[in-house]
């Protein structure tokens, strides 16, 4: 069975104070048992010296008195003053006094008299015929200073035992009342820390801890977070290999980002309390995508977290994505008009008209399918040859006149580069087409050239043109004057071209359309190969 912390920590406060108080209170019963009895001891030698010194006992002592009427005035002397025993002694050690009037002129019990009879004022302890007790002796001399006996004063620890558990009862309340307020302070400081939980259990804190580290062992994305100092708290096992593999070492937690990763922007973050979504930074020559928040509890900036991956594999995968979206978007315009040949071909053939067959397939071989292969010559790379061949077959379908000129052959690209070029020509042809589509003339054209290693590429179409406050704004993401969700195109391309290390421009007029240009490296299917 599973104890509540709350009742986990009021039981262990609990115990801890009454051990602590138990602790407290045998030693405070030692020091007032020592602190009773040294002052007992010294009463009780004040006493005796005073008993000495009286006439009566002087007179006893010196053969003058029997002593008949000393027992009387020392029984009504011991009441008075609240000892058990005032014993009056030769010089022999026998009692001329005594509270048990039988053991007067008996020897003196307990061996400690003797000092007392050599001359010595002092204090014992010793165990006599009334138990153990606490003795101050004093001489009785004459007025020769001749030692005539001496006078032992004591109270008996049972009668001590008494005045302590008067002193200890109180003690015990006080210590009863302070166990109390404990317990109660104890119940405070549970309810709190169970508060500062968010009413978790332990073993549910361990769980929520096992989850979260199994989680982010799982995420594939790099995670480091900071407090408010800006110090490293926390990082994952993604973020441990992609900042090693930078030469970076394993970040130290504890210590300030800014010291480990000046260019983290993590003390932005924390200082704006601003979310930064898809920033791009450079980590030691790679290429890093980055997402930082800060995080918030009770309305309050409590630190920071980032969310980064190596963006070369956003782009890898950004690319695939694009180059399917443009490559099933060229296919569905291939197939339409496809179907339209198809349905002309099985018209006249159902009909018998063999001269208007032959007509059609003439004209279509002169005029269709000869265009299309001048429209891709010089392009050595079939994919981008075969996405071309499908913007021409969309533009004809839209009534986009489509022209590509090569002015120097394009061998074949590098794997790695081959969807990179199918997000810069998708994007910008897409703008193009639709930057025409509502336009009397509808034009677009594209020029390519290869010249060591470096790649031009111009689309020009015959739009509206842009405005220019809205031109020094078209690479922003979300930025588009086509409507909302929109406004992805122009930015991916300058992502990529940035990424290769190329440039891009634009040249726009109202009324005449716009130009955009783009030059990148460009690395061919031989120099992939490479070891």
């Amino acid at each position: 069975m599973r104890l509540r912390l709350n009742t986990l920590i009021s039981l262990l406060v609990a115990v801890m104070v009454v051990l602590a108080l138990a602790m407290a209170l045998w030693l405070f019963n030692v020091q007032l048992r020592a602190t009773l009895e040294e002052g007992q001891a010294s009463r009780v030698t004040n006493l005796a010296q005073t008993v000495a010194a009286r006439v009566d006992v002087r007179r006893a002592l010196s053969a003058v008195d029997d002593g008949g009427s000393l027992q009387a005035d020392i029984d009504a002397l011991r009441e008075q003053l609240g000892v058990d025993f005032i014993v009056v002694l030769d010089r022999r050690g026998l009692r001329l006094t005594h509270p048990d009037p039988t053991r007067i002129g008996r020897a003196f019990r307990g061996g400690d008299e003797d000092r007392a009879l050599g001359g010595e004022t002092y204090a014992s302890r010793a165990v006599g015929s009334l138990g153990t007790s606490i003795r101050g002796f004093a001489p009785v001399m004459d007025e020769a200073g001749r030692v005539l006996g001496a006078v032992s004063v004591g109270v008996t620890l049972a009668s001590l035992g008494e005045l302590l558990a008067e002193h200890r009862r109180d003690v015990v309340l006080g210590v009863l009342a302070l166990m109390l307020v404990a317990a109660f302070a104890a119940h405070l400081l549970a309810r709190y820390i169970k508060r500062v939980l968010l009413g978790l259990e332990p073993y549910e804190i361990t769980r929520l801890v096992e989850e979260r580290q199994a989680m982010l062992a799982s995420v594939r994305e790099g995670v480091l977070a900071v407090d408010d100092q800006a110090r490293i708290t926390l990082v994952n096992p993604a973020a441990e290999r992609l900042l090693a593999s930078t030469g970076l070492g394993k970040p130290p937690l504890g210590r300030p980002i800014a010291e480990y990763l000046p260019n983290s922007g993590l003390p932005e973050v924390l200082s704006s309390a601003t979310e930064q979504r898809d920033r791009e930074f450079s980590l030691n020559g790679l290429a890093i995508l980055a997402n930082r928040a800060p995080i918030r509890h009770e309305g309050q900036v409590i630190g920071a977290i980032a969310t980064f991956r190596d963006k070369s594999e956003v782009n890898a995968l950004a690319e695939q994505l694009t180059g399917v979206s443009r490559y099933a978007e060229a296919l569905r315009a291939t197939t339409h008009e496809f179907k339209n040949k198809l349905h002309v071909l099985l018209g006249l053939a159902q009909m018998g008209d063999l001269n208007a067959l032959r007509t059609y397939l003439r004209d279509l071989a002169d005029h269709q399918l000869a265009p299309a292969t001048t429209l891709v010559d010089g392009i050595g790379e079939p994919v981008l040859a075969g996405f071309l061949l499908g913007k021409q077959s969309e533009a004809r379908e839209r009534g986009i006149l489509f022209q590509v000129d090569v002015e120097h052959p394009l061998p074949a690209a590098a794997p790695d580069q081959v969807h990179g070029l199918v997000t810069v020509l998708g994007n910008l042809l897409e703008n193009a087409f639709e930057a025409v589509a509502e336009q009397d003339e509808r034009r677009v054209s594209l020029t390519l050239n290869y010249d060591e290693a470096l790649l031009s590429l111009h689309v020009q179409d015959s739009g509206a043109g842009i405005e220019a406050a809205m031109r020094e704004q078209i690479f922003e993401r979300g930025v588009s004057t086509k409507g909302e969700r929109r406004g992805i195109g122009l930015a991916a391309v300058q992502e990529q071209v940035e990424a290769w290390g190329g440039s891009l421009a634009v040249y726009s007029e109202v009324g005449r359309g716009s130009l955009f240009e783009v030059e990148m490296p460009y690395r061919t299917a031989a120099e992939g190969k490479r070891p």
